[in-house]
């Protein structure tokens, strides 16, 4: 049986479904919508000597939400301040459908862009924040009421942001992004500070406000959940260059380098040896802490060698009742029931931690001391050390 993690408490398409109605259309069909095609060509950032960016390339296409996602100083908020204007890198373009912008700063490249810390005016009221963006004074009364009514601030227009929650100052922000009719929305871990339920909410709200007014935006986020359900389309950074661009799937199925397939989702990496390539993609890997184990790959090991890497998603770990050419042996530490899932905490001999989770059903409890847990196969992936 295979094993399965927490599963999300909201999905996109059952929130659309179920929850209130709200109008979410900013512009009018008579208004100009400005959709634009970014492309980022061979980009690179030095502070002093820290290379933080390096010789980065892709393609955020029109109407496209583009996220990137990375550890902690891998580049992202750097990349996003030069396309948006805040930073200009020390080699390399920026085009906006294909214009050159590089040089361009950012209060004239028609962007709109939401911080992690809210940046709210706090001597403004709410309706002051927005409407001071908007350079058509003409229609500015109108634009700020369908900004503050597609983030449902509307009844606090007259509000000051010390009267704001947290969740709240975020939605001025992202009304006063809205409201400058952006080429471009970005957005700088925009949901980083809010609490669980809010960030759920005021994601799902952001997904249907870029799509509905056919917004082309970017979304650095450095949390995998939230750029795979927002995202059409992820970047992965580490060390300020550009491992992969895809779709989640692309990601979680078929990823490109070491780097992509231990940083998406929980996995185990694990020292190996080369026993036996018996083909292009099963082999006897002598695993540190486990033994010999056989083991099918969804990549094939384009570089043979004895000291190998062997990466595999905890979540399609398959419970043995015995010892299995493909399974190795677990002491449980510990348990934790929470609500239908049962969460077992288990060790290798080499001193190897980590979790999994099953249902909490009596065919699925776990009675022993130690545990037999089986690779299933082609999920695992492989990579020269």
């Amino acid at each position: 049986m295979a094993l399965k993690t927490d599963v999300k408490a909201l999905t996109y398409v059952l929130n659309r479904k179920f929850r209130k109605h709200k109008t979410y259309k900013l512009f009018s069909a008579k208004q100009k919508i400005h959709m634009v095609n970014v492309k980022v060509l061979n980009v690179s950032k030095k502070f002093g000597k820290l290379e933080v960016l390096k010789n980065i390339s892709f393609e955020i296409k029109d109407r496209e939400i583009f996220v990137i996602i990375g550890p902690s100083g891998s580049g992202k908020s750097t990349l996003l301040r030069i396309i948006a204007g805040l930073e200009f890198p020390d080699q390399g373009q920026v085009l906006f459908d294909e214009v050159d912008v590089t040089s361009i700063p950012a209060n004239r490249r028609g962007i709109g862009m939401v911080f992690q810390d809210y940046a709210v005016w706090p001597h403004m009221s709410v309706e002051e924040n927005v409407r001071f963006v908007i350079k058509n004074k003409k229609d500015a009364d109108e634009i700020v009421r369908k900004s503050l009514e597609m983030v449902g601030l509307l009844h606090k227009m007259k509000n000051m942001p010390s009267q704001l929650s947290g969740g709240e100052l975020q939605r001025v922000a992202i009304a006063r992004a809205l409201a400058v009719n952006p080429k471009i929305l970005l957005l700088d871990e925009p949901l980083s500070n809010l609490d669980e339920k809010i960030r759920k909410e005021l994601l799902i709200e952001l997904i249907d406000i870029i799509k509905e007014n056919r917004l082309t935006a970017l979304f650095v986020t450095h949390s995998q959940e939230e750029a795979f359900e927002i995202g059409d389309r992820i970047a992965v950074l580490n060390r300020g260059q550009l491992e992969q661009v895809g779709s989640a799937t692309e990601l979680i199925e078929n990823p490109s380098t070491q780097f992509v397939a231990s940083f998406i989702g929980e996995n185990l990496v694990l020292k190996a040896r080369l026993v036996k390539a018996l083909s292009p993609n099963s082999f006897i890997l002598n695993i540190e802490g486990m033994g010999e184990v056989y083991v099918t790959t969804r990549n094939q090991l384009q570089s043979p060698s004895e000291n190998l890497t062997f990466i595999y998603r905890i979540n399609t770990l398959e419970l043995a009742n015995e010892k299995t050419p493909d399974s190795f042996m677990a002491k449980v530490i510990s348990k934790k029931v929470v609500g239908n899932t049962a969460k077992y905490y288990l060790e290798t001999e080499n001193g190897l931690r980590f979790s999994i989770t099953v249902p909490a059903t009596s065919g699925n409890e776990i009675t022993d001391s130690v545990v037999y847990l089986r690779f299933a196969p082609n999920r695992g992936y492989i990579f020269s050390s």
